[in-house]
């Protein structure tokens, strides 16, 4: 690479068409963060570029569905385009499932420093510093099947650092074998992972804003130095503004109430604090047996996550508790199955419902009339045996709760 140093930025997955979902309840104050929260990340990403004065910016798919996304976001990424173009900043954009070179409307000109690689054939591109060939990118958008085809990237050996960019999954035994690829620009994981480093790199950077509880954690882009030799030194930076967390925590089962909000009080408190500005999604899951599990599934789940939300919902940072739930390995005592009771016929019903998997799980007749016919419905759709065992499951300890007439609530 004649000891000249490069400079870049790789991030994809933005998905600009698709805000966070997952929520049962979305209170209004956080709608607008919510609907902006895609634009606010990828909007990061560029803004990393221009403070980190990189010389390009690689993208490696899935950046927005044009034809679903609407006018802003597609407006969005043109602006966003024309200031790197303004700082004479390159892009390298592979399309992914989504965003491949077809699916981008002809009237949208690209500015000039971007660089759309085609589906099914393998583009090379030089990138020059004073018209000096400094670093090669090769690139092909994804053909649909959503596998990175190494076999495409054998090329011949140049002296130059050399990036591939690839969307789909992979595995690291299938790139290490291409020593001319000195890094590796991945796409189409929304959680950011390196398959290997040093000398070589590969590596996923994940999507800049995590969309549902299932993409936990800090989301954000890579960046990436190349100072001497052909070895790129990489760095996580943060982008995401809203982000979801999930927290497991376990208490004896003789913890009193109050001793109980002490703990989260405490918790929500160190979370607010390391969130550097960032609003917070946090799911809890509450380990006990006895008494306190009785009393969280009695009722007390839902104060506890009333009060979470009163005191910590509105502050700033947001801390949004979106649920919270109480996992226990009591079981219920065989004997209470053969009860002359309300109880045992209670659970003698549930036994027969997980014994006899074709018997229905119908739980609209509880629905209001107004909404059998609407979203709300599909929440009691139990197709699933996976779901179906859990509900049964938690369906027979809080009855056992309820109908053996402890003080539950």
């Amino acid at each position: 690479m004649s000891g000249e140093s490069v400079a870049f930025v790789h991030a994809s997955d933005f998905h600009l068409e698709q805000p966070p979902y997952g929520l049962t309840e979305i209170p209004d104050h956080l709608r607008q963060i919510l609907a902006d929260a895609p634009m606010q990340a990828a909007a990061r990403v560029f803004e990393t570029a221009i403070l980190e004065d990189v010389d390009f910016v690689l993208l490696s798919g899935d950046l927005v569905d044009p034809q679903t996304s609407g006018a802003r976001a597609l407006a969005f990424l043109l602006e966003q385009f024309e200031l790197l173009r303004e700082q004479r900043i390159a892009v390298y954009w592979i399309g992914g499932q989504l965003d491949g070179p077809d699916r981008w409307p002809e009237e949208l000109v690209l500015p000039d420093n971007v660089q759309l690689f085609p589906r099914g054939q393998l583009k090379q591109c030089l990138f020059r510093r004073n018209d000096h060939p400094v670093a090669t990118i090769i690139g092909v958008s994804s053909g649909g099947d959503g596998a990175v085809d190494a076999g495409l990237f054998r090329i011949e050996p140049t002296d130059r650092f050399t990036v591939a960019l690839a969307y789909g999954r992979t595995e690291a035994s299938s790139l290490a074998g291409y020593k001319q690829i000195d890094y590796w620009a991945l796409g189409g994981l929304h959680q950011a992972k390196t398959l290997f480093q040093s000398p070589q790199t590969a590596c996923y950077p994940g999507s800049p804003q995590g969309r549902s509880i299932d993409e936990p954690g800090l989301h954000g882009c890579t960046l990436g130095r190349v100072d001497r030799g052909r070895t790129a030194q990489t760095k996580f930076i943060p982008t995401d503004c809203l982000r979801w967390c999930s927290e497991s925590i376990a208490m004896p089962e003789s913890t009193h109430r109050n001793d109980l909000q002490r703990h989260l009080r405490g918790r929500m408190q160190r979370i607010a604090a390391e969130a550097n500005g960032c609003s917070i999604l946090m799911a809890w899951q509450i380990e006990t047996e006895g008494a306190l599990a009785g009393q969280l599934r009695g009722g007390l789940d839902r104060e506890l996550v009333d009060w979470l939300r009163t005191e910590f919902g509105r502050a700033q940072p947001v801390v949004w508790t979106t649920e919270l739930k109480v996992k226990s390995s009591a079981v219920v005592p065989a004997e209470s199955y053969e009860e002359d009771t309300i109880l045992g016929d209670f659970l003698r019903a549930v036994r027969q419902h997980r014994q006899n998997e074709r018997m229905p799980l119908d739980f609209t007749g509880y629905l209001p009339e107004r909404g059998k016919n609407r979203a709300l419905a599909a929440v009691f759709d139990t197709g699933e045996d996976v779901s179906r065992l859990g509900l049964l499951e938690e369906a027979a300890a809080l009855g056992a709760d309820l109908l053996r007439g402890e003080d539950v609530l």
